[in-house]
């Protein structure tokens, strides 16, 4: 059995957001809890999921949108933990034009390939990547690629309710790392 642990992203995950349903219905869940959501910083935000992934016994997975996602890959640069996978969608382009100033220690995104095997789903429409960046990280980090349609950032906003064509692909992305959850 494995832990799933969500990393939600700038402003939190809240009520009618895929990752806080999913979260709700994922069995052995924990979520990131972050001091400020609206002015993230990346060293505290680091530090806040590698203090919860540190105190998890097992194999964890990850799941994440927005600037979770590069959250997810800043502390993969520092920490280590029973990874089984990061499932992260919308990774942001934090040198992207339309990247909000409040954020900060991101500008310099990681190019290293991802110790543990990851899948990005990017929407073609994101305001905050374009397809060919997502592309590019996709491509240095060894993730996988899916593309999930004119989405725009895939939150709230994208009215996509539950998620369930995001759940069936997380579904499939855990199948293809089970053997590494045995």
């Amino acid at each position: 059995m494995f832990s799933t642990v969500f990393v939600a992203g700038y402003g939190n995950s809240t009520e009618g957001h895929w990752q806080n349903s999913w979260c709700k219905i994922t069995k052995n869940s924990y979520w990131v809890e972050q001091e400020d959501w609206n002015n993230p910083n990346c060293v505290d935000w680091i530090e806040s999921l590698n203090a919860l992934v540190q105190s998890i016994d097992g194999p964890i997975l990850l799941v994440s949108h927005s600037l979770g996602g590069s959250t997810i890959v800043e502390w993969s640069k520092k920490y280590s933990a029973n990874i089984i996978g990061a499932f992260m969608v919308a990774v942001p382009d934090v040198q992207c034009e339309h990247f909000p100033k409040e954020i900060s220690g991101y500008q310099l995104p990681p190019l290293e390939k991802l110790p543990f095997p990851s899948m990005l789903l990017a929407s073609t429409n994101d305001p905050y990547s374009t397809l060919d960046r997502s592309k590019y990280f996709v491509d240095i980090w060894g993730s996988d690629l899916t593309i999930v349609g004119d989405l725009k950032h895939v939150n709230a906003d994208s009215n996509i309710g539950e998620w369930s064509y995001g759940l069936n692909l997380l579904n499939k992305f855990i199948t293809s790392i089970d053997s590494k959850i045995d």
